[in-house]
């Protein structure tokens, strides 16, 4: 599972099997027809990540995962400070769980998470080595001109492992290979390669 906190709380509470089904594409940026994890970047850097997980079993408890999350969420803020995680809502619908957490910005996110997360500059992520402008498709999976690439530098791109579906504020430009785009604001990275970094540049 990419979430690895949830993870962790999942196997003390029970031992699951996880079952993802994909059950519609949603519209824009919106996540909410989605019957699978999510991850969704806000206007202002916030990030709502949503679990949905297998929970087919009527004795366990799933006010004690939520005690267990708040617990993890709780210990996480005395170290980072307010602000940067918020337990949102827990809910069961028949076999499937459905948790949302907050995060102050893609740093407490990745921190929380144990998984790769940025939201910054082309310029920045160049200096820091972490993206390559060469090596971008557009949305019709052309390799991208590299005058147009060389004009990047103030757009944002997004940096992640995840293999979750990742929706966005701003319509998607370019996408590194191996990056399904589901719509102008979303992609799937399931079929990414494990242990791959994807990169999602946007038209801000």
């Amino acid at each position: 599972m990419d979430n690895r906190i949830f993870k962790k709380i999942m196997v003390t509470a029970m031992t699951a099997v996880m079952l993802f089904a994909f059950t519609g594409c949603g519209k824009g940026g919106d996540v909410s027809g989605l019957d699978r994890s999510s991850i969704v970047i806000e206007k202002d850097g916030k990030i709502v990540s949503t679990i949905i997980e297998d929970f087919a079993e009527n004795y366990y408890d799933t006010a004690e995962l939520q005690e267990m999350t708040e617990n993890e969420i709780n210990a996480f803020i005395v170290s980072k400070g307010e602000g940067a995680a918020e337990f949102d809502s827990l809910e069961k619908d028949g076999s499937k769980v459905k948790m949302v957490i907050k995060f102050g910005n893609a740093e407490d996110y990745s921190e929380f998470n144990s998984e790769s997360l940025s939201y910054v500059t082309i310029s920045d992520a160049i200096i820091t080595g972490k993206i390559d402008v060469n090596n971008l498709l557009d949305v019709n999976g052309a390799p991208a001109d590299a005058e147009k690439a060389a004009s990047l530098v103030n757009e944002h791109v997004v940096i992640t492992g995840s293999k979750n579906i990742v929706a966005f504020p701003y319509k998607i430009k370019y996408v590194s290979p191996g990056v399904k785009i589901v719509d102008k604001y979303m992609v799937d990275l399931s079929e990414t390669a494990d242990g791959s970094t994807s990169y999602i540049v946007l038209n801000k």
